[in-house]
């Protein structure tokens, strides 16, 4: 029998709870605009033409040197038509320099455009790559978009409608090297579709809603902000809010995951620092809510190892003691910190599983929350504890920006129906565990469960501090133009100021 592979038992949760995995610790939002693309419109191109153009320079890592591989002769001689001037002359090659390290500034914006694989700034079908870096995330956000019920559909049909025009910008300086590359049917390998259908009861329908309590509520919210990006938004500014969004809906469900799969398990909040880091009780409590979410992820994995453990190896502590010592397909590594563990007083079942799951962390390199913090961050909803200095990989804190709370808002609040803003922070808990610090809040910060059961060592609060947090988010939705304030102290967000 081979030996037992903790590295897989962990993927197979990845495939199974998540419906993608985290395993990619440099992910981009163009990785995800990517697989999201390529799973709602079905098609991807080639990209030579436009890859070759962008990337001049290649990094050679063995001798630690950029080369020229894609000098400017080269692209004339491959792609005259292309740069053929006006006039019939000669291209001018520092215009064409010029014209490239223009076209890379905007188009590779992340840095995600490499001879063998390449995710570009999303804005045209076209754009569209077999690049796998999203490691089924944009697939994951493809089909929550078109799961049943089939009439919700408007985020899905919105983001086609948006790759399919070109009156763009981004579009408009690439047509003529886009257009050179063929469409190609999107082809799964066996057994990527077999590790995809295992996160299909995650989109199953009951009475036209899904399931799952959070991708019912993350889907709701997606069609709404599609709905206001179809009445306000322009191309690029609506597909960027469309996809950042997309980036925060992947964290929603993957924190929120393991209180859907076991009973009592705690849900952990997102509590935004409105002061930047400079209120250090606000910024140290939010900081603890991310902390909290990376604990239940590991939550749920430890809790899928435990079923693993007690269906193999027995469910009282002799059985699995006996069992594990004596298993030929665990390894004499395994048994060794197995028994280690054993010798400090803990418990068979806990012992195993705190085995299984260091191992599994270590063969993956990192914690998996580190996959989404790496991409909240580049999303924006992330940053680092503390401003001086990084803080530490993963010390991060919740937070939010102009542009971001103004996607919250487009996913909440309809345009007939303004919210008083007592209630849209009611909605904000409810879709997303959001909370910024009301009185009510209080208690879920203290315990880092939305439940309001310790979870966790307890976080300790200012209350002062957040109130203020409270009132400088109802300020910043003012200041945005999402909100007015009234003499009798009432303030409305809405996403149709002309509305009031």
């Amino acid at each position: 029998m081979n030996a037992l592979d903790p590295k897989e038992l962990i993927e197979e949760i990845y495939d199974s709870d998540f419906g993608f995995r985290l395993t990619n610790f440099s992910i981009k939002p163009v990785h995800v605009a990517n697989g999201l693309g390529r799973g709602l419109v079905g098609r991807t191109y080639d990209t030579t033409a436009l890859t070759r153009t962008l990337r001049r320079y290649v990094r050679n890592q063995r001798k630690g040197i950029d080369e020229e591989r894609n000098p400017n002769k080269n692209i004339l001689d491959d792609y005259p038509e292309t740069f053929e001037s006006l006039d019939g002359q000669e291209p001018n090659l520092d215009r064409l320099t010029r014209l490239r390290t223009l076209a890379f500034d905007v188009l590779a914006a992340d840095d995600a455009v490499f001879p063998d694989q390449q995710s570009f700034t999303f804005s045209n079908e076209r754009f569209i790559t077999q690049d796998i870096s999203d490691v089924r995330m944009g697939l994951f956000l493809a089909r929550l978009l078109t799961s049943e019920p089939k009439n919700r559909t408007n985020a899905a049909d919105c983001i086609r409608n948006l790759l399919s025009t070109e009156y763009d910008a981004w579009t408009t300086l690439a047509l003529p090297l886009i257009t050179i590359g063929d469409p190609q049917d999107v082809i799964y390998g066996k057994d990527k579709a077999e590790r995809a259908t295992k996160s299909e009861h995650l989109f199953t329908a009951n009475k036209k809603l899904l399931k799952s309590p959070t991708l019912n509520n993350l889907r709701e919210a997606y069609d709404r902000l599609a709905r206001f990006e179809e009445r306000s938004g322009s191309k690029l500014n609506s597909l960027r809010r469309l996809m950042l969004f997309g980036c925060f809906v992947l964290h929603v469900h993957s924190v929120s995951r393991w209180s859907e799969v076991e009973s009592g398990a705690p849900k952990p909040p997102i509590l935004l620092d409105l002061f930047d880091g400079r209120v250090i009780s606000v910024r140290d409590a939010s900081r603890s809510t991310v902390r909290a979410a990376g604990d239940s992820i590991e939550g749920l994995i430890r809790f899928r190892f435990k079923e693993f453990i007690t269906n193999k190896y027995g469910s009282t502590d002799e059985k699995i003691k006996n069992n594990i010592i004596s298993a030929k397909e665990i390894t004499k590594e395994y048994k060794s910190r197995f028994e280690i563990y054993l010798r400090g007083g803990m418990e068979p079942l806990n012992a195993v599983t705190r085995t299984f799951v260091e191992y599994s962390f270590e063969k993956i390199r990192e914690h998996p929350v580190g996959a989404l913090i790496e991409l909240g961050r580049r999303a924006g909803f992330l940053t680092p504890w503390a401003n001086v200095g990084r803080g530490g990989k993963l010390q991060k804190r919740y937070t939010v920006t102009a542009e971001f709370l103004e996607t919250l808002i487009g996913s909440i609040v309809e345009p007939k129906f303004p919210l008083e803003f007592p209630e849209f922070l009611d909605k904000l808990r409810e879709y997303f565990g959001i909370i910024v610090g009301r009185p009510e809040d209080d208690l879920i910060i203290r315990s880092n469960n939305l439940f309001e059961t310790k979870f966790g060592t307890p976080t300790s609060i200012n209350e002062g501090d957040l109130r203020e947090n409270v009132e400088r988010m109802r300020q910043l939705i003012i200041e945005t133009g999402y909100a007015k304030a009234y003499a009798d102290g009432q303030t409305v967000v809405m996403t149709e100021p002309e509305g009031l």
